[in-house]
């Protein structure tokens, strides 16, 4: 399914992915990066260079009735602009790069935010 907008919509996304910080002894985070990274990339909805991604462990966390429950939660913020089937496509991209890898946790739940473009703020270096 082919979405590519040519880029436009002032770009982005922001990739920020949140897990529980025993994770990082069971799943190589930086491969989780780099596949919600992917992920993103394989939208056609971004121009490649404007994609950034991040990951933020979470010292404490309980999840439901879990005390030691895992999860990883990812955030991709993008401008306004896109439609719900481009959103859902691209929640479904990154999905099919993560499912790739061996993710033994409690809770995955992803989702799409836009940021208000009155508010945000950006500066490239020359």
């Amino acid at each position: 399914m082919a979405m590519n907008l040519r880029f436009g919509h002032n770009n982005m996304p922001h990739c920020i992915i949140e897990y529980s910080a025993p994770l990082a002894a069971q799943i190589d985070i930086n491969e989780l990066t780099q596949s919600v990274h992917q992920g993103a990339l394989a939208s056609e909805l971004f121009e490649p260079s404007a994609v950034k991604s991040r990951a933020y462990a979470s010292q404490s966390c309980q999840v439901g009735l879990l005390a030691d429950g895992s999860f990883i939660h990812i955030t991709l913020k993008i401008m306004p602009g896109r439609t719900d089937e481009q959103k859902k496509h691209l929640t479904q991209m990154v999905y099919r790069q993560i499912s790739e890898l061996t993710l033994d946790v409690s809770s995955l739940t992803m989702e799409v935010l836009e940021l208000d473009s009155a508010h945000y703020f950006k500066r490239l270096s020359q």
